[in-house]
């Protein structure tokens, strides 16, 4: 696991033991969700009871405070029985600390009336306008996609490009809307995360009033609202590497779960790990498969270690009140779309080491390729794209963004 933060170790030690409690209830459920494209409202319910929602709430509604390199190891051990409840359970977190940034107003609306708030959201601005009116914001018509854990929200948080009445570009950011304000559109039938019930939303000639709109400008330029009403220093963590660094825990622990099926597989009497014909050894006999084994172990510790250097240095730099430069949140971004690559190497490796029974849809090493696959799909963790554009802004190049 990840090393988790000195700070606040009863809370920490809390937290890990309400995990542990759920694994069970996560793991029996897992298949359910998988069939219903959806979790199982028994694994949602199990992870809001036990505190895991509000890992990043301020404290003064209740929530925890607790810095990355605490939570990032607690949603891994979730993704080792069940990636797509780890999936939503980063989504619901980092939404919450998302809504901390807010105008006070939204924070009291949401926060002091429900401490575990389950938003979901779609926070690419470029697929979608809205409209700056008198008093807020109007959505005319909007579709927003890939709004993982669609089917418990209680709000979702909708990015878009915001216009004037001339039409003209004049912000970006995200607008909190209520879960029943919009519509569903069922577009989630795909081969990996399916439990996490990544649909689209509609919204259609939906007002929005101002204290229910974030800017990213305001956000990336650590000048937002709510960081000035919340005074810890979760709050003067910049903004995009939370949003990516959150989603790569699932991806760790797929990798880890897979990793131990394959070498328990191995070693286990009559498994299905059968042999390499050819050469007529016995999958565990067989120096491919050792080579395997030791060199998916070095890629998941390799992705272990890149992740807590950038919660590390996410955590360091908001304690000390430094504002992260473009270039320095471009290397976290790398460094976490990097280990996501490398859990996805090494699950590809054990997928393909261990013989034609991964094709059946229900394979532990199926599933996890699927799901790491998946993970890896996420535009925040486009590596090649964070390649680029962590070497093009340390050579001095400029890249206009609403994110950075």
């Amino acid at each position: 696991m990840l090393v988790a933060s000195p700070t606040q170790p009863d809370q920490s030690t809390r937290l890990q033991t309400a995990v542990t409690t759920l694994l069970p209830i996560l793991a029996a459920q897992a298949a359910a969700g998988r069939a219903a494209r959806r979790l199982a409202p028994e694994s949602t319910r199990a992870m809001r009871e036990a505190g895991l929602f509000r890992v990043y709430n301020p404290r003064r509604f209740g929530g925890f405070e607790q810095p990355m390199a605490v939570v990032l190891p607690l949603i891994a051990q979730v993704a080792e029985v069940c990636p797509a409840s780890a999936w939503v359970l980063a989504i619901y977190q980092i939404h919450n600390w998302v809504l901390a940034l807010f105008p006070e107003a939204a924070q009291q609306e949401i926060f002091a009336q429900n401490p575990d708030p389950q938003i979901c959201a779609s926070l690419n601005p470029g697929k979608n306008q809205v409209r700056k009116v008198e008093g807020g914001y109007l959505i005319e018509q909007g579709r927003f996609t890939f709004c993982s854990g669609a089917a418990g929200r209680e709000w979702a948080l909708l990015g878009g490009l915001v216009c004037n009445a001339a039409d003209e570009i004049i912000d970006a950011g995200c607008l909190l809307v209520p879960g029943s304000a919009v519509a569903e559109f069922d577009d989630w039938q795909v081969s990996g995360l399916k439990a996490t019930g990544s649909i689209s939303l509609v919204a259609t000639q939906l007002f929005v009033p101002a204290h229910r709109f974030l800017s990213y400008a305001d956000a990336t330029q650590y000048r937002t609202s709510g960081g000035r009403t919340n005074p810890g220093s979760l709050y003067r963590a910049a903004f995009v590497p939370m949003l990516v660094l959150n989603l790569a825990g699932p991806a760790l622990g797929a990798a880890e779960a897979a990793w131990r099926y394959f070498v328990t597989n191995l070693n286990t009497p009559g498994a299905r790990a059968s042999s390499y014909p050819l050469p007529g050894l016995a999958r565990r006999e067989a120096p491919a498969a050792h080579e395997t084994i030791a060199n998916a172990r070095l890629k998941i510790d390799t992705a272990r270690l890149l992740l807590g250097q950038a919660a590390q240095t996410i955590y360091a730099q908001s304690q000390a009140g430094v504002h992260m430069t473009p270039v320095d949140s471009a290397k976290v971004n790398l460094e976490t779309s990097h280990a996501v690559r490398e859990c996805l190497a090494a699950v590809q490796a054990l997928f393909l080491q261990a013989g034609g029974a991964v094709l059946h849809p229900d394979h532990p090493l199926q599933l996890a390729y699927q799901d790491v696959t998946a993970i890896n799909c996420h535009g925040f963790l486009a590596h090649e794209a964070n390649v680029t554009l962590y070497g093009s802004l340390l050579t001095g190049h400029d890249h206009p963004s609403a994110f950075l």
